[in-house]
């Protein structure tokens, strides 16, 4: 099989793949510019000799109208989800009425894209449904591919263990502090620190809006207590997995969250929202626990029992390595491999 691949980013050519590059727009605002690259796509997609055209994002086959067969993937169900009513995103962001702006542009390119699409995959049975639902598209359209990683669990060190515990550190990884819960683990600190005297709480991810996550800390007077980390290189992130004592990401919204399998990979407790593919990954009280978003109270319980009872903590963590198992990348190549041959054969 001979591959093509079509992208901003540095030539990577080999034997068996092709690379043409394109540029990013400096003015595209949206997410990873994918408006502005959908129309550098299309382009040179009709100089390209191809049975099948695969969208990583599904959103960037928006311009795309040639005849050769396409899917596209979806990483999340966030646009599929949106209100019309923009007061909805009011009490959990900060910056709501330029998000109800944004997911209302999106939804409604979204749409137009997905449904042109021969196919789809999705990160989760929760993104393809909701998916499936808002668009009107039929639900045999879309296949679920788990997402894989390769990784190396770590086992259980007694020493790292109580290093880990000596200095208690929660950790966030994400872009999107917001929809990723970073308040209410923020307004759990004041708190947990009564109890749990030198917690700290690492923030690992670039957004617009830490600053305005910086003041809320400041006034919940918890600032001292919290890293905002920034971006990193991923392959930096495994120092932080090792070194933090429970991975805390309370979700409003999650169409699958890789990050979950990463921290249980490293030995790490992790804490997820009741929400979307969450719910395919964590199963609570298993191997993890999962709380409703916005709930202070109980997150902060959480966090606790994950602390201090040891026994439960344990077998938290060694069911984790058991959920990494399961989800080999080798399974998702295979899998989205069968699924191209269901398609490009269909070019007419």
């Amino acid at each position: 099989m001979k591959v093509t691949v079509i992208s901003p980013g540095d030539p990577m050519n080999t034997e068996e793949m092709d690379f043409i590059p394109v540029s990013l727009s400096k003015h595209d605002l949206t997410h990873g510019g994918w408006y502005s690259l959908s129309y550098a796509y299309a382009e040179v997609i009709k100089k390209v000799d191809a049975d099948l055209i695969h969208f990583t994002d599904a959103r960037e086959s928006y311009s795309y109208k040639g005849n050769i067969p396409a899917i596209g993937t979806l990483h999340d169900d966030y646009f599929a989800r949106h209100k019309w009513n923009p007061f909805y995103y009011k009490d959990d962001y900060v910056d709501w009425m330029k998000r109800w702006l944004y997911y209302s542009f999106v939804t409604l390119t979204e749409r137009k894209a997905l449904r042109n699409l021969n196919g789809l995959t999705a990160n989760s049975n929760a993104t393809a449904e909701t998916v499936s639902k808002a668009y009107d598209i039929p639900s045999e359209k879309i296949k679920t591919i788990y997402l894989g990683l390769d990784l190396d669990c770590i086992p259980i060190d007694d020493q790292l263990e109580n290093e880990r515990l000596h200095k208690p550190t929660l950790l966030l990884v994400g872009g999107n502090v917001q929809r990723k819960g970073l308040p209410v683990i923020l307004k759990t600190m004041p708190e947990l620190l009564k109890e749990i005297p030198g917690l700290m709480l690492q923030v690992i991810g670039k957004n617009k809006n830490i600053d305005r996550m910086k003041k809320l800390a400041g006034k919940l007077g918890v600032m001292d207590c919290v890293e905002f980390v920034g971006w990193i290189p991923p392959e930096k992130i495994k120092t932080y997995y090792r070194k933090a004592s429970v991975f805390v990401m309370p979700s409003l919204m999650e169409g699958f969250g890789l990050v979950f399998l990463e921290a249980m990979a490293q030995g790490l407790p992790v804490i997820g929202g009741n929400v979307g593919g969450t719910l395919e990954l964590i199963k609570d009280e298993e191997n993890g626990y999962l709380v409703n978003p916005g709930d202070v109270s109980t997150l902060g319980e959480k966090i606790r029992e994950l602390l201090i009872n040891l026994e439960l903590r344990r077998r938290i963590i060694e069911n984790g390595y058991s959920t990494v198992r399961k989800y080999p990348a080798q399974k998702m190549v295979d899998n989205t491999i069968d699924l191209y041959g269901n398609f490009s054969h269909k070019r007419g």
